[in-house]
């Protein structure tokens, strides 16, 4: 569990490339589309999209496969969840989020923030986390070491962690 709670080498390479004004510029489009679909859903937690990764001004990190641009509604709770397939890195754009992450049996807080050099948070493989968003909706890009169409979602079954619902995340 080393990487979370240390600086993953990885998730801060993906936070400067994300914040360069070149990258920045280049995926504005993907970002105003994902908070026009949550302001057009007023009853739903999230909206997302994947963003495609071929674009030259987004150099990416080997084994980086897939992204998706999230934006989480203010004060929304979401449940655990892990990927049993992807080790997965947040990166905070704007707003805060509280990410929780089950290690040896406790809960572990993990603030993240587009305001504050605390901007990204690093999930192995199968870990589970949960989140709380901030008074603000929170915008986020999440990487992924798994393509788009194969990234599973794990949930558990009436909050119980040893039984789980397993689905593709794109599906």
């Amino acid at each position: 569990m080393e990487a979370l709670m240390s600086t993953d080498p990885v998730a801060a390479e993906l936070s400067r490339a994300l914040k360069s004004s070149r990258v920045s510029q280049a995926i504005a489009p993907v970002l105003a589309r994902v908070v026009n679909a949550l302001s057009a859903r007023p009853d739903e937690p999230q909206a997302w999209e994947p963003l495609a990764l071929n674009s030259r001004e987004l150099q990416l990190p080997a084994g980086i496969q897939s992204c998706w641009i999230f934006v989480l509604r203010a004060n929304a709770v979401f449940g655990a969840e892990r990927h049993p397939n992807s080790h997965q890195r947040t990166i905070a754009l704007s707003g805060s989020a509280l990410f929780e992450v089950l290690i040896d049996g406790a809960w572990s807080p993990r603030p993240i923030s587009g305001a504050i050099a605390e901007d990204a948070v690093s999930i192995p493989l199968s870990v589970w986390h949960r989140i709380k968003v901030g008074p603000q909706n929170f915008l986020s890009a999440s990487f992924h070491t798994v393509p788009a169409d194969q990234l599973i979602e794990e949930t558990p079954v009436a909050d119980d962690l040893s039984k789980t619902k397993r689905r593709l995340y794109h599906a």
